[in-house]
């Protein structure tokens, strides 16, 4: 995964992870209060030559928004909208149609794929299908998925997982960079762990009345750990984003002319909160079922990864967990979906997991 290092477009954390590199997903984990938009604008627009296509999936909001927002930043060629609105928290009313209507549509600045059949996800995983293939030779590509909150309110936690599950590898394959934000308040605990999981990094910004926001990072897959246990606290001035050094507190008390500073103290954990939940991720069954039903013993399997039989051990026992480039490796040795390693283990199978 180690290559070519790009900009998330905000100088301050690009010197605290050292930017993006490609083919990494990044969720954000938003609370109430929070301005992620500045967040977005400051990714998308970064630039950089050859520049980037832009693929901006939108559930949340119309099209006609979108582009009175992004249209003076990207050349038509460089930009695509897939519209997820209009026929689906659009409700199909006319109002949102019209924009597909006369000289509207003619004029229109970007190329624009809207999604009329969103009762399911199939006709939407055809349209990204479609543009991935498109764009996956040589050509760099951003991609937006706002929001999997938006996702869910149409299809449900089990669909949105499974489109995740799918997608976040293949964009990492594919060297893509992908922002996908979510509001905490509205997943469950085991639907935050699992994203967490597939992802290399998430974000959490929160927000509390009378304070700075601040922004954690929950992870940062191939970064050192210590980089997880600091808040960074920030303003927002119209467009510019104020950070100033965590680890002072009487220069922010100072600067943000406030006292209580909520999480100010490093974390006793390295990883997000939302892991410690009573559904644990348990993927390790499901790796030790498919090496027995192909015959082949720890020691050959391990071989054939290029990993020790004690950690192939450890994963089969779910006292760890792979890499992500290591979980696609088995995923394809053994000619299997991502997703099916998170369907529940027939009881046939008897597979004994270890409780974390």
């Amino acid at each position: 995964m180690m290559g070519e290092v790009i900009s998330c477009g905000i100088p301050y954390l690009d010197k605290i992870m050292g930017g993006y590199f490609l083919g990494e997903n990044i969720v954000w984990v938003l609370r109430p209060g929070t301005d992620f938009d500045i967040f977005l604008e400051a990714f998308l627009t970064k630039k950089k030559e050859p520049p980037f296509k832009t693929v901006y999936v939108s559930f949340d909001f119309p099209p006609q928004k979108i582009l009175n927002r992004y249209e003076k930043f990207f050349k038509p060629e460089d930009f695509i909208l897939v519209d997820a609105f209009t026929f689906g928290k659009g409700n199909s009313d006319r109002f949102f149609q019209s924009f597909y209507q006369g000289e509207t549509i003619r004029s229109k600045p970007f190329r624009i794929n809207c999604i009329k059949d969103l009762t399911e996800p199939s006709e939407f995983i055809r349209i990204m299908n479609s543009l991935q293939e498109e764009f996956k030779t040589d050509i760099a590509c951003k991609y937006f998925f706002g929001s999997l909150s938006g996702m869910q309110e149409l299809w449900g936690e089990r669909d949105t997982l499974h489109f995740f599950t799918f997608a976040c590898p293949k964009l990492f394959e594919l060297k893509a960079l992908a922002y996908w934000p979510l509001v905490k308040e509205a997943h469950s605990k085991s639907f935050l762990a699992n994203i967490s999981y597939i992802t290399q990094i998430v974000v959490s910004l929160s927000f509390e009345e009378g304070n700075p926001c601040s922004l954690r990072f929950l992870k940062l897959e191939g970064r050192p750990s210590k980089l997880l246990n600091t808040t960074h606290y920030y303003n927002v001035q119209e467009k510019d984003i104020d950070f100033v050094n965590p680890l002072e507190p009487a220069e922010i008390a100072d600067k943000f002319g406030t006292q209580k500073l909520p999480g100010l103290e490093k974390s006793p954990e390295a990883h997000p909160g939302f892991l410690d939940t009573k559904e644990p991720i348990r993927i390790g069954g499901r790796i030790r079922d498919f090496r027995l039903r192909k015959n082949l013993s720890q020691v050959e399997l391990a071989k054939r990864l290029k990993i020790t039989p004690s950690a192939l051990s450890q994963i089969e026992n779910n006292q760890s967990l792979p890499s992500l480039p290591l979980f696609i490796q088995i995923a394809r040795f053994f000619g299997k979906s991502l997703d099916s390693f998170f369907a529940p283990e027939q009881k046939k199978m008897e597979v004994k997991t270890i409780n974390q």
